[in-house]
């Protein structure tokens, strides 16, 4: 039991996602906590919750842990389920954790000054122009990009606005190729076939992440360089991706979980940003595309045979 939790307390850490996250992002958090002097199923317990890539089922999910009487929830990963959340109580305390921009995608008026009952750990939006960037680096030829937008989710037209600005000083167009579901992937890499484009941007998101191995499989068939928002895909078969260390976020984010339990609101911790990146290539895919990944590229990278 941590210093300051009184005797008897079980602190009921509600942690519910936007998809099935490996093992991994939970035991982050868990080891976290533990650096801190928490003891699982002696200080607190987890409750985790998964929308399992249906972004409807979010706030339904929140409300269920309201109910079960937590003490305050963890949001992962992403900034759907953070504003969730944060629809759902202006009471119970929020920590999120998300690759994208906190202020930007309005989870939070201010990093420096939260307020109320929220605040987390985030990314930026300098990453959009960084994996637009590595595709040029890594296939010379793309001028015209696909980006895939959920038009379910409310933050990807916000990506692909940020997108389409970081595109323009390195000579690239990305053009919307927009779905409702997973049924609608296949119509899409035939417009996709139409336009001509010749890579492919898939941002964060859960039904994609839910659905990858169907969207690697129809970018491999398409023979489209692709850059994806999550490490999943390249571990999946996918090109490459570039993103926020998530997991390094998670076992972060027991820091403002620590200091809440302990008696701090939420709203009076500053918004932490990302430090560390995860740049992930998968060999067989570029072999697979005829491409070539520059040495200099290699050596950052973590590498998928």
């Amino acid at each position: 039991m941590a210093e300051g939790q009184p005797a008897g307390k079980l602190a009921a850490i509600g942690f519910v996602s936007e998809r099935v996250l490996p093992p991994r992002y939970l035991d982050a958090l868990r080891e976290g906590l533990a650096e801190r002097g928490w003891i699982e199923g002696r200080g607190f317990r987890i409750e985790p919750r998964s929308a399992e890539g249906d972004l409807e089922r979010l706030s339904g999910l929140v409300v269920e842990l309201i109910g079960l009487g937590v003490t305050l929830i963890v949001t992962g990963i992403g900034t759907p389920v953070a504003l969730a959340a944060k629809r759902a109580t202006a009471k119970i305390p929020i920590v999120f954790v998300t690759g994208g921009d906190p202020v930007d995608f309005g989870i939070v008026p201010s990093a420096a000054k939260p307020g109320g009952n929220i605040t987390g750990y985030g990314g930026g939006s300098s990453l959009i122009q960084k994996r637009i960037a590595l595709v040029q680096e890594t296939s010379p030829r793309v001028k015209r990009m696909a980006f895939l937008v959920n038009l379910t989710n409310p933050i990807h037209p916000r990506i692909l606005r940020a997108a389409v600005s970081a595109g323009a000083p390195l000579g690239i167009t990305l053009e919307e190729i927009g779905v409702f579901e997973a049924a609608e992937f296949g119509d899409a890499f035939k417009r996709i076939a139409a336009k001509r484009l010749d890579a492919l941007f898939v941002p964060g998101d859960a039904m994609f992440s839910h659905h990858r191995a169907r969207l690697v499989a129809l970018a491999g068939a398409a023979r489209l360089p692709a850059m994806y928002g999550d490490r999943l895909f390249p571990d999946a078969g996918g090109l490459m991706s570039l993103s926020v260390d998530l997991v390094e976020l998670c076992r972060r984010a027991a820091g403002h979980v620590d200091k809440i339990l302990r008696g701090t609101r939420a709203g009076d911790l500053p918004v932490e940003e990302a430090d560390r990146f995860e740049l992930v290539i998968n060999l067989t895919a570029a072999q697979t595309l005829g491409l070539t990944i520059p040495a200099a590229l290699r050596q950052r990278a973590e590498t998928v045979s």
